[in-house]
């Protein structure tokens, strides 16, 4: 078994209205289970968890999000988490697997981009399940302080913690 695994906290606020009865949302939800399922057969992905999070910290129900009507700075952070084998899994699945790419490109224009960087990884222990709160504390951590060995981007990486030969670090690169 490895000694960590690559944690990825992926989160998208909607710009504009907000509800299930809306198509860019409702693509969204219908695409989810494609890509969770793809996800579920990748032998690169260790676990994953997603929800939905309001602007005041609390992580809503799936009952809760359906019945959502907001608007701009009221939407809910939809946020995606998932520990992978290694740097190359998880760029393979987010930047090769049919579905995800394509519920990328389709809902571009309906992500809100304004506070900053939307995604994170870092380094973790294997067996260890991680919060989604604790992974939304890393990407605002990312915002504060930029790349660093506790929170980092996929183009700015760093060693999983120990590592001493980046030869290693690098065949497991995208």
């Amino acid at each position: 078994m490895a000694d960590h695994i690559l944690v990825h906290l992926n989160t998208v606020r909607p710009i504009g209205p907000f509800s299930v009865d809306l198509p860019e949302t409702r693509f969204f939800f219908e695409q989810l289970p494609r890509v969770f399922e793809d996800a579920d057969k990748d032998d690169g992905l260790r676990w994953h968890n997603h929800g939905a999070r309001t602007h005041e910290g609390k992580y809503l129900s799936l009952p809760e999000i359906v019945s959502l009507h907001t608007n701009g700075e009221n939407n809910p952070h939809i946020v995606t988490m998932a520990a992978w084998a290694s740097v190359r899994d998880l760029h393979r699945f987010s930047h090769r697997m049919a579905n995800h790419v394509e519920g990328m490109k389709r809902l571009r224009h309906w992500v809100d981009r304004s506070e900053g960087a939307t995604a994170v990884m870092w380094w973790d222990t294997p067996g260890r399940r991680v919060t989604l709160e604790e992974g939304w504390n890393k990407l605002q951590r990312l915002r504060k302080d930029g790349p660093t060995e506790f929170a980092f981007t996929l183009q700015t990486r760093f060693d999983p913690p120990g590592l001493a030969d980046s030869e290693n670090f690098a065949k497991g690169a995208a």
